[in-house]
């Protein structure tokens, strides 16, 4: 999965740990790998909990496929579990944060790391795992491009830097240890921000901002009031890392009040 030779794919490290999960728990509790043993354990998760249906799922298709290839399981396995694919019955809840509240949000930012967070995430669309992995090494700054070498699947992408970008940037660089391969968030220990921390530290800020605030909602938020300037969703496409565009389409989520107000001169 990590070097893409099943079916192509390369798989991320976090997809392949949440993968080898769901095998396991599935292998804990059935001695053979059957479409009706699957279906059972689908049914034991509920159906509120789609993510974790999908998942499920998605790791037992990805193990068939590797079964297959070795010549253990039947190439009809696959065609067999399709009907059991995960549908939503509930829309899916998407998290965003209003450009409206995009001010209060930075003013409690307090430190050059917690203006750069903020910034960062508005200002580019990146995923916390790419951010956290981000080194001073990665930054063009004369340029005006970081380069994203951890992106999901693997791959390697460029974006551009704003000047308010290039300011927090800056700024910070002043106040943390800048060499090459110094990551550039740190935890309050020193050592690299991780995911978990870096969600921490936003929903912190957005509890004293009154906002509800996440790295996906405002890589969400990214892509919602860039769209909504009218920006190219292409360019959002590339920023973002989405290899489809539709993904991109399905991020701008367009308030019903300004769908209203822009209606309303359609004169």
């Amino acid at each position: 999965m990590s070097k893409g030779v099943l079916g192509g794919k390369v798989y991320s490290k976090r997809t392949i740990d949440d993968y080898a999960h769901y095998v396991g728990v599935y292998a804990d509790k059935h001695k053979a790998l059957t479409a009706e043993k699957l279906q059972i354990e689908l049914m034991t998760v509920p159906a509120s909990m789609f993510a974790k249906r999908e998942k499920l799922y998605k790791a037992i298709l990805c193990f068939s496929k590797f079964l297959i290839h070795s010549d253990v399981l039947p190439k009809a396995f696959v065609e067999e579990i399709k009907p059991l694919y995960p549908k939503r019955h509930l829309p899916p809840k998407r998290a965003t944060v209003k450009e409206v509240d995009i001010p209060a949000f930075l003013k409690v930012c307090e430190t050059s790391q917690e203006r750069l967070i903020a910034i960062l995430l508005l200002n580019t669309g990146l995923r916390a795992s790419e951010a956290c992995a981000l080194r001073w090494g990665d930054i063009d700054m004369e340029s005006g491009w970081l380069v994203v070498r951890l992106g999901k699947g693997n791959k390697t992408r460029k974006v551009g830097i704003s000047s308010r970008l290039l300011e927090a940037l800056e700024e910070h660089k002043t106040k943390v240890p800048s060499g090459e391969h110094q990551p550039i968030l740190l935890n309050r220990k020193g050592k690299p921000m991780d995911r978990s921390g870096l969600y921490q530290r936003l929903q912190r800020l957005g509890e004293l901002a009154g906002v509800t605030v996440s790295p996906h909602a405002l890589r969400r938020a990214f892509v919602t009031i860039n769209a909504n300037k009218g920006r190219p969703l292409v360019i959002l496409q590339r920023s973002c890392g989405h290899s489809d565009i539709k993904t991109t389409m399905s991020y701008c989520l367009t308030a019903e009040q300004e769908v209203i107000e822009a209606m309303k001169g359609w004169d």
